[in-house]
């Protein structure tokens, strides 16, 4: 689980006085608002489903070690040096001038999940980096199993919440900055590239796990075949002001489409079915990269100057 969602809309120019013009035509709300609105996303992709991802590898590799009464041979909790960055970068966001009613309460009720989980934590962590569970058996890490996956569990739960009121914030934003960007403009094609590539990544667990789902499928084609119209129209819109376009991020939307077609073609051709006798490390490996690709386009969107 990764928030990717763009930390302010940029230009595709490195023409510095329209940057700076831009910001100063924002009212000082409005400036304030979109600082506040950057450092939470910041934290969140510091995150990036950090605590979903620990509990899980916990209850998958640990838990079963801890129900029966064989000495621990290896013990680990969740990062004190993530715990605290993460939290520290909540709580520093939250602190910032200005309110945002969509965001604010989800992420007090994440750092605080965190300041409780953190105590927790960081008990058990000591005892597993000193190998503690050597000397007692495992004795500790059993009697505090239940409190751990409980604190853990709540944080999982504040997370996924902050994660969608920032994705949906970020989608209303997106469809607000397409609809009122003049038709044929770069900044309207530009807004739709992210739209239908966002579209496209909410069905991309199905393609690869649920080959049946040939509905869900088709979907993901679908948006994958807008958004390669939209880099078409944005890369002719960008070249009409700057003749040598910009070939960074004309090349990161292309990998997203590119990888995501190939992942169609596998599921029709089967590769995907669990009787196919594909590794399953093979398709964790494409899956990872499809993610990969979309990641650092919206990566490459945030930067003050893409090109």
């Amino acid at each position: 689980m990764a928030a990717a969602s763009l930390a302010g809309c940029n230009g595709e120019s490195d023409d510095k006085s329209k940057q700076a013009t831009a910001v100063q035509g924002s009212s000082p709300a409005e400036q304030t608002e979109l600082a506040k609105s950057n450092a939470y996303i910041i934290a969140a992709n510091e995150s990036s489903g950090m605590f979903a991802k620990a509990l899980a590898s916990y209850q998958e590799a640990v838990s079963p070690k801890l129900s029966g009464n064989r000495p621990l041979e290896t013990y680990d909790v969740v990062s004190v040096q993530q715990v605290t960055k993460i939290r520290s970068r909540l709580e520093a966001a939250s602190a910032m001038d200005g309110s945002i009613a969509e965001l604010d309460p989800a992420a007090s009720d994440y750092a605080a999940a965190i300041a409780a989980f953190d105590p927790v934590n960081n008990g058990l962590a000591n005892y597993a980096q000193s190998k503690g569970f050597l000397t007692d058996g495992g004795a500790k890490a059993r009697a505090e199993d239940r409190a751990f996956v409980a604190s853990l569990t709540k944080v999982v739960d504040a997370e996924k919440v902050f994660f969608d009121r920032i994705e949906a914030r970020d989608k209303r934003l997106m469809r607000a900055a397409y609809d009122n960007a003049p038709e044929g403009s770069v900044a309207r094609y530009r807004a739709g590239i992210v739209l239908r590539g966002k579209a496209a990544m909410k069905d991309v667990v199905t393609v690869f796990t649920d080959p049946a789902d040939v509905a869900t499928r088709q979907a993901f084609a679908q948006n994958l075949d807008e958004m390669a119209k939209m880099v078409e129209n944005w890369d002719r819109a960008v070249r009409a002001e700057k003749p040598e376009g910009c070939p960074a991020l004309q090349g990161s939307f292309n990998s997203v489409i590119a990888n995501g077609r190939k992942a169609v073609q596998s599921a029709e051709k089967g590769r995907f079915d669990p009787a196919s006798g594909t590794p399953s490390s093979s398709l964790q490996y494409e899956f990872n990269g499809l993610q990969r690709d979309f990641s650092m386009m919206i990566f490459q969107l945030n930067q003050p100057f893409s090109c």
